[in-house]
């Protein structure tokens, strides 16, 4: 279960769900939906769409396998998610997507317009943040992905000072621009193999190195073939610059010319991509791979950030750089980071989100990996993925009919045996191969992918031992008449990258054989011919239990009892390996004696199921004897690895066991435990007084230290009475009733994950009670919010408070006999409300200040307390308005609404002046109206109106 995270490619992540796991949560994971990995423990339903920016990684849900979980041997009891990175939405590995069937052609266009074009039409990606880019960019794109368009624009714009590049975010939004606008291009991480630890300003990552330097793609010139067909072939060149320093055998500089093909590209892009072609090919490849126990990385650098590499030892200086670390100067080289691979650990929050939008908490059911080392590739992470051109060179059909011939393996391969997450051994093999060429003998440009499958070999699995079979899982068999037959069509598949020579290949069955074949598929879906069957042996389970822990003893005259919780030596229980078989019981009369075939009393069963029900192994060895005796135990798996022995555990005979008992009877027995298949009795209870339970014809009763009858379940009536707590559960969702007695009585509903719960609870003075309906608390702009529902005797209240000092904030309804309340308040500040009693109705706006507004109904009358709108510039349905006009002199002034009214208004005007005037409406409509006034106006004159529109 891990995260492998690549720069412009898909990667891949899978998640191991438990066997626990609620049908119902299993039913909501679908394909396509999204995974999120969140550092901490949150909430995902209280963080909703948040979790995608949030996440250090989001994922594209494309695959469900289960599994048989190796504990219960039950097939469908271990469930895998798998997937791949967010860039799917751009176009996966076999180029399918959001492919373009109607041309593309950016003409000119800056980057970001052309980016903004190539995005899925089906809105699958959206844009981001676009960095501006120098220069523009035009070419023509059809039937192709948009994860390929992008990146051949990003290529063609790139220079060798400024290269470009995209990412998508975990929000399916794209960034894209210069690498140092997307990504950390003065690192502050150095990678050392010895030395590591923090300076003020950079962070040493320990950890084991590999290192490759090599001149295999070197190039000191590339034509590139574009557009065209024989003799129309469009070509661009690039020659190196500075002139290599290389020379030939004569003294002559190098020259290495290089070929490279791409049909798809314009006249006018043609030298671009030469140029950007042969950059990649101008100096020695460089490829390191870390592996650290620094397994949480993030912080120090991300995928597609630069890091500073120093390794003397492996030729990784540059003394153009000077970096000091710790009081020293070293000479790093810079490479960037270009793939990790890390483990999903406890920690984190694993959130599913569905495509309705809805999330879903999986922390509580992932089984998360142990802590681990990461693996981290800087320089490279395979030529393949970095090859300009992937056509090979001449006509170039159409259609590609070259076909890859089998590549070949390259033996022995290594192996090894391990113990898995749930402590049974497997074993693990690394298979490594040549690459073929084509079949007809040319050399393969458009490689994809390695296709490896592999299953038992039917012809070793006969002569192997009981023990080599006993490896093998049920699912594997076949039928009770034939339990292997040969491989039909039932191998398991793996993929592997063009580029890669080697693969691992996991949870195989100790010592049993297999049979492996490889395959390889170039990029048009030509695949070529299986190699012959490879067949090997898997490594030997060679892993010994560990040491146990001293077992419980207790002893009779004639026999001693063993009791061991199977756990191991260095402390707890039941945490011996899950491929335990069976205890070895030796009995001697030294304390540091050596378990030996004389020693051996007993074998005692002790398997997996036991270790994960908890059930203790208990076993009787009859030793007849008096003085004090000495026992050892030894674990042994299911192979026959033998533990060492365990410290001894003394007994001397204290107790006689009832097989030599032939007959009993007594009228007072103590005794610790007492075993029966049925006991008869008028009453069985536990003690007399204080704390005990007690069973009788009336019923199941239990009692607190004080005497308190605390449960009754009455036999006669089936009534019961507790007085207490009770749960319907202890985690996920449940129902708590009465859940401490500190609080008043109430009633608390859990939801799936999580500590928050709503809650019903009630309070009474005298005669009287009242009831409180509260909901889990949200987060509202920052602060902790409940929506409650009170129902006192005499008043009635729904709202939303604060959780931590109750205070309103929002809408609230408060109902009394007398009144009733609807309005809003935040942080004490009301807002609009509605009142009304048996008497009045208001409705209105009141903060309390000077600009209340409301209208109140009465009988008979209806007031407005507040102030009208003043007239400047209506809305088109505004229903009543007033106005105020200062005119200078004149006899008359039009008034525009400004908008076109909904329909016509109605204007009542008056005006202000130091002498009488006979004023008139001479017109009105929907735009506005004119006055008229005689006579004119003496000075400035004021005209004050009211419109109504009807």
């Amino acid at each position: 279960m891990a995260v492998t995270e690549i720069v412009e490619a898909l990667g891949s992540f899978e998640i191991e769900l438990k066997s626990s796991t609620p049908r119902e949560t299993l039913d909501a994971i679908q394909y396509f939906g999204h995974i999120a990995i969140v550092p901490g423990r949150i909430d995902p339903a209280g963080y909703g769409d948040g979790l995608l920016t949030a996440a250090r990684y989001v994922g594209v849900v494309r695959s469900r396998r289960v599994d048989d979980d190796r504990r219960t041997k039950r097939v469908e009891d271990a469930t895998k998610i798998g997937g791949v990175g967010m860039a799917f939405w751009l176009g996966d590995e076999d180029d399918k997507g959001s492919v373009y069937e109607t041309a593309v052609e950016p003409a000119s266009a800056t980057f970001a317009t052309a980016v903004t074009m190539l995005l899925p039409a089906s809105g699958a990606v959206t844009a981001g943040t676009l960095y501006p880019v120098s220069g523009t960019y035009s070419g023509r794109h059809l039937y192709e992905t948009p994860r390929k368009a992008i990146t051949y624009v990003c290529d063609t714009m790139s220079t060798t000072s400024v290269p470009v590049g995209w990412r998508v975010n975990g929000d399916a939004t794209i960034d894209a621009g210069p690498e140092s606008d997307l990504y950390v291009t003065d690192p502050t991480c150095v990678i050392v193999k010895r030395g590591a630890g923090e300076d003020m300003h950079l962070r040493a990552l320990p950890g084991t190195t590999g290192v490759s330097r090599d001149v295999e793609d070197y190039s000191t010139r590339v034509v590139l073939l574009a557009e065209g067909e024989g003799e129309s072939i469009a070509t661009g060149t690039a020659d190196i610059s500075p002139a290599t320093s290389y020379k030939d055998l004569h003294g002559n500089p190098l020259k290495l010319t290089r070929l490279v093909s791409e049909s798809d590209t314009s006249i006018t892009n043609a030298d671009t991509r030469a140029a950007v072609a042969l950059n990649q090919y101008t100096s020695t490849r460089d490829s390191l791979e870390l592996s650290t126990t620094d397994y949480d990385v993030r912080g120090s650098f991300d995928v597609g950030d630069y890091v500073w590499v120093y390794d003397p030892d492996q030729g990784l200086v540059d003394t153009a750089n000077e970096v000091t670390f710790r009081g020293e100067r070293i000479n790093p080289i810079r490479l960037r980071v270009a793939e990790t691979q890390w483990p999903v650990t406890a920690g984190y929050t694993v959130a599913y989100r569905a495509g309705d939008g809805t999330w879903w908490d999986l922390t509580d059911h992932v089984q998360f990996e142990s802590q681990s080392e990461v693996r981290i590739t800087v320089g490279e992470f395979g030529r393949a993925l970095t090859s300009a051109g992937t056509e090979p060179v001449g006509s170039r059909p159409n259609s590609d009919t070259s076909v890859p011939g089998a590549p070949t393996f390259v033996q022995p391969f290594v192996g090894s045996a391990y113990l898995d997450g749930r402590g049974f051994t497997r074993a693990r093999v690394i298979l490594a191969w040549n690459a073929p060429n084509n079949v007809d003998g040319s050399t393969v440009l458009d490689g994809d992918h390695y296709e490896i499958r592999w299953a038992i070999d039917t012809d070793m699995i006969y002569p192997a031992t009981w023990s080599q079979v006993s490896q093998v899982r049920w699912m594997d068999l076949q039928t009770w008449a034939q339990p292997f037959a040969a491989p039909d069509g039932d191998w398991q598949v793996m993929y592997v990258a063009w580029g890669e020579s080697t693969a691992q290949l996991q949870d195989l069955s100790p010592g049993v054989g297999y049979d492996v074949q490889i395959r390889a598929v170039d990029k048009t879906g030509n695949t070529g011919a299986w190699s012959a069957v490879t067949t090997f042996v898997a490594s030997e389970d060679n892993i010994p239990p560990s040491t146990p822990a001293a077992p419980i003893v207790a002893a009779s005259r004639i026999a001693v009892q063993v009791t061991h919780t199977l756990g191991k030596s260095s402390g707890g229980t039941y945490n011996l390996e899950s491929d335990l078989h069976h205890l070895e019981i030796h009995v001697d009369y030294e304390p540091t004696f050596t378990p030996r075939e004389s020693t051996l009393k007993a074998k005692a069963s002790a398997t997996s199921g036991m270790i994960q029900a908890g059930i203790p192994v208990v076993v009787t060895v009859p030793v007849e004897e008096t003085s004090a005796r000495y026992v050892r135990v030894v674990a042994v798996d299911i192979t026959g690895n033998k533990s060492g022995p365990s410290d001894a555990a003394t007994a001397t005979a204290l107790l006689i066991d009832d097989a030599h008992i032939s007959d009993l009877t007594v009228s007072k027995v103590t005794a610790g435990t007492i075993t029966a298949s049925w006991v008869m009795a008028g009453e069985i209870k536990t003690a007399d007084t204080g704390a005990r339970a007690r069973i009788s014809n009336d019923g199941i009763e239990l009692y607190d230290t004080g005497g308190t009858r605390t449960l009754f379940a009455d036999a006669s009536t089936g009534d019961v009475s507790i007085v207490g707590q009770l749960k319907s559960g202890t985690t996920g969702k449940r129902i708590e009733i009465n859940p401490t007695n500190t609080l008043l009585p109430e009633i608390r509903w859990y939801p799936n994950s999580g500590s928050d719960f709503g809650f019903i609870n009630a309070a009474t003075t005298g005669s009287d009670i009242a009831l409180g309906m509260n909901s889990s608390s949200y987060d509202e702009s920052g602060v902790q919010c409940n929506s409650r529902v009170i129902l006192s005797p005499g008043s009635a209240a729904l709202e939303i408070i604060r959780s931590d000092n109750q205070q309103r904030r929002g809408g609230y309804i408060y109902a009394q006999p007398a009144a009733a309340y609807v309005g809003y308040n935040r942080a004490g500040i009301d807002g609009g409300k509605l009142y009304a009693d048996a008497n009045q109705t208001i409705i209105g706006w009141d903060d309390g200040g000077a600009n209340a507004n409301t209208m109140q109904f009465q009988s008979g009358l209806t007031r407005h307390i507040g102030r009208w709108n003043d007239f400047v510039v209506a809305d088109s349905d505004e229903g009543l308005f007033t106005g105020h006009v200062t005119n200078n002199a004149g006899t008359g002034v039009a008034i525009t609404y400004g908008p076109t009214m909904d329909s016509t208004l109605r204007v009542m005007a008056t005006v202000y002046d130091n002498v009488d005037h006979y004023l008139r409406v001479s017109a009105q409509s929907t735009t506005g109206f004119s006055v008229d006034i005689n006579p004119a106006g003496s000075g400035n004159w004021d005209l004050n109106f009211w419109c109504f529109r009807t």
